[in-house]
């Protein structure tokens, strides 16, 4: 059966697949509309959980989360107490349990191109080459971070403003003075601000940079430069209200070793009031192009200069009110343009590729920001929304168009999303089920930053009681029976592990949410019961939940059959190549964990040891 030369895996993190197929009929998506009148589309796709490591763990490996041992977005590191304050993000490969497809390929002396791909590094490859898949966005670190803190590659976004912002510098002008090479004939009024290089995974010193405001209108100050010393010509750029600067190349310095750093970043000034009591100059995070490839060499076939990785596509910065919905699209562009330098110059450089795997995540970003206001009943933030989605996934479809052209026509390839979204339902905290059976206790903590608020929203906007808790609620879908002597601050003997365990189950079951009166849980069994939907490993609670889907924070809680308005918690799964059948559709349930058998079958390459999916014979013109 084999008639591809070589395997090509793009996802596209969280696209839904209702949505994509109504912007394809709506002709917006040219490329994605080719793709499947070239190839197979499945109306049926699935995983569990549906969060982004275990399902992109299963893409890579074939194994279900039970398996590869990821089966949550958290991770719980043994020793540590039970709380989910105590849990980390689950990326890195040191943690997966199960051999991936480049790994496996690697072995047989195959060459492979993994670029951003969760769980991949660090890379274990002797002939492929990997771009730093620490994360979900390139060049970034959230391995063992707790709550959603990150580290980055060279430093985070920010912002100069006149208002306090939490990732920002507050700035005030007065009048310039000392200046070299100013223009004459115009006023000028300066700041001095100390930049604060924040996320930095290589710790950056701070910088005293120059700002620079002036008249060029005669109607008040509406230009901006902002330069290393006081100097005008030394700019690194001039700006005017709702301006993009160039990208900027600095060498940066770091706090240890003194060492220079080089990174990229961009500028936009968002706000120049005439009297200057309003501005503010939007800061993109610095690129950076060291610590970020394997093998190290390999990083010299990637231009990095001019390109940005816009981590997030400034979605904090938007819900922190500093940036608005178009910056929020052009950061999806730069993203964009990262993505596909990197690709473009790895798949010409190593020619004789044998399969590459690439992660995109803007449309999750989009999701997690936008989609509530998708199904809003202001008709114009509703409009607003659903054109952002509109234009994001005309993004995706550019680069889509620009990989397909260098894959070639040899190349079996798989466009693939790891879940969908609902929009945000009413937020369900568990503890509170809990406690009204007497199993847990906890206090409510303000919010004091954006990661506060994340959890909030997530449904752990409190502290636990540990001493008092016997069931502690932890990451998405889990509850934890507080054993004594297996949890630091445990107070469940082992011969009442079993009630407490069934009290839980009770309690969630018999919940009902305060705001509609009606039982958030859909379903809540013991963590070897959830063996039979692919999960039950080492890193599942003692119970097991899933939510109905309309109260769900987008994804992560709920079976991948959940539907809620605009929304779905299918997953997208595409195939076209040699062999494949042109313009099907699929109508029968797949997994995620049937994608590396059918791309092994297809190019008839070995499968990880691993490997518990099912080749897709239905998809091939000859699967006999």
């Amino acid at each position: 059966m084999p008639k591809a030369k070589r395997a090509a895996l793009v996802g596209f993190d969280c696209a839904i697949p209702k949505r994509l197929r109504a912007l394809i009929g709506e002709g917006a998506l040219p490329n994605f509309e080719k793709f499947l009148q070239e190839g197979v589309d499945f109306t049926e796709g699935y995983n569990l959980p549906t969060v982004t490591p275990p399902s992109w763990a299963t893409i890579a490996t074939g194994a279900w989360p039970r398996t590869h041992g990821v089966e949550d977005y958290y991770y719980y590191v043994e020793g540590r107490p039970l709380p989910q304050r105590e849990t980390v993000q689950a990326f890195g490969s040191d943690i997966l349990k199960a051999e991936t497809i480049w790994d496996r390929w690697d072995r047989a002396g195959k060459r492979s191109l993994v670029v951003n791909y969760p769980m991949s590094w660090p890379s274990r490859m002797k002939r492929g080459v990997m771009v730093m898949g620490e994360g979900i966005s390139p060049a970034e670190r959230r391995y063992m971070q707790r709550s959603n803190a990150h580290l980055e590659y060279l430093a985070g976004e920010g912002a100069l403003s006149t208002e306090n912002f939490g990732q920002g510098t507050k700035v005030e002008f007065k009048r310039a003075k000392d200046w070299a090479n100013l223009p004459a004939g115009r006023a000028f009024a300066e700041f001095a601000a100390e930049v604060v290089f924040r996320e930095s995974a290589v710790p950056l010193a701070p910088a005293t940079w120059h700002g620079l405001a002036w008249d060029e209108s005669g109607k008040g100050f509406d230009r901006f430069a902002l330069a290393p010393e006081k100097d005008f010509q030394k700019a690194f750029f001039t700006l005017s209200q709702g301006e993009w600067s160039g990208p900027v190349e600095l060498d940066f310095r770091s706090r240890e070793g003194d060492r220079l750093e080089k990174g990229v970043f961009r500028a936009k000034l968002l706000e120049i009031a005439g009297d200057l009591d309003v501005f503010t100059l939007y800061l993109s995070g610095i690129s950076g192009r060291t610590g970020i490839v394997h093998p190290p060499e390999a990083g010299g076939k990637v231009d990095f200069s001019g390109v940005i990785t816009a981590n997030d596509i400034g979605l904090v910065a938007y819900l922190g009110g500093i940036i608005d919905q178009d910056t929020v699209l052009d950061l999806a562009k730069f993203h964009s343009e990262w993505l596909t330098r990197v690709a473009e110059n790895l798949l010409s450089s190593y020619s004789d590729w044998d399969l590459f795997y690439l992660h995109s995540h803007p449309v999750d970003w989009f999701y997690h920001g936008f989609l509530g206001d998708m199904e809003s009943k202001d008709p114009k933030t509703r409009e607003k929304a659903l054109k952002l989605e509109r234009e994001i996934y005309r993004v995706e479809d550019r680069f889509l168009g620009r990989l397909l052209k260098v894959f070639g026509d040899d190349t079996i390839v798989c466009v693939c999303s790891d879940h969908g979204a609902t929009a945000p339902g009413p937020i369900l905290n568990t503890a509170e089920a809990l406690a009204a059976h007497g199993l847990c206790s906890y206090v409510k903590k303000p919010s004091t930053n954006y990661y506060d608020i994340y959890e909030e929203s997530e449904g752990y906007g409190y502290e636990l009681v540990l001493e008092k808790s016997q069931a502690v609620p932890q990451k998405y879908m889990f509850v934890y029976v507080n054993l004594e002597g297996r949890y630091p601050g445990g107070i469940v003997k082992a011969e009442d592990y079993e009630k407490v365990r069934a009290g839980i189950i009770d309690a969630l079951l018999d919940y009902r949410h305060p705001d509609t009166g009606e039982r958030p849980v859909l379903l809540a069994v013991k963590k070897e019961d959830a063996r039979v939907f692919g999960m039950g490993g080492i890193q599942a609670g003692d119970v097991v939940y899933a939510l109905k889907p309309e109260y769900m924070a987008e994804h992560g809680y709920g079976f991948p059959t959940g539907e809620a308005g605009l929304g779905t918690l299918r997953n997208v799964l595409m195939f076209k190549g040699p062999g494949v059948k042109k313009g099907f559709t699929y109508e029968r349930p797949r997994w995620l964990a049937d994608i590396v058998p059918t791309l092994c079958a297809a190019t008839g390459n070995p499968v990880p040891r691993d490997c518990e999916g099912a080749v897709i014979y239905q998809i091939f013109d000859d699967f006999d």
